[in-house]
């Protein structure tokens, strides 16, 4: 249920239900279990979606340390959360910042999953959004070029 709010734009509906499903899944599986640090991904993606983004950021930073001890650096859920905060540090017009965490996250993505991989494929529109808003036309355009379209049919 928490999953369908934030798509009727109802955020402080599905911020609540996923803090006691949090609280629910930390207690019976604790902190670093995957199913855990993914409802606090989705928690905090809702605020994000607010604009709480220091909030954001601050609980992405916990779920990150806890991903990467529990998955591994390069583990894909891992670098949806890095994804996630290159995001945030983007909207908050922290450029340098995002760029090195897109980059991390396009880095491992690519080995993880490959180019071709929508993952991947979403943090490389990320990074040309990312070039664009920052006034790099050149590295936009040529990021825009290894995005792979929809063929014809």
């Amino acid at each position: 249920m928490a999953v369908v709010f934030p798509n009727q734009g109802h955020y402080e509906k599905a911020l609540e239900l996923y803090e006691r499903v949090s609280a629910g899944y930390e207690k019976i599986l604790g902190v670093d279990h995957p199913a855990t640090l993914t409802i606090v991904n989705n928690m905090v993606s809702a605020l994000g979606n607010q604009g709480q983004h220091d909030k954001a950021l601050e609980l992405y930073e916990r779920a990150l340390a806890r991903r990467q001890k529990a998955l591994g650096l390069d583990h894909p859920d891992t670098l949806t959360t890095v994804h996630n905060m290159a995001s945030i540090f983007s909207n908050q017009e922290q450029y340098e910042k995002a760029l090195e965490f897109y980059k991390w996250a396009l880095a491992g993505r690519k080995k993880a999953l490959g180019i071709d991989h929508p993952y991947t494929q979403n943090t490389l529109c990320g990074l040309v959004d990312l070039h664009k808003c920052a006034g790099q036309t050149e590295q936009a355009q040529s990021l825009q070029a290894r995005l792979h379209t929809p063929k014809s049919p």
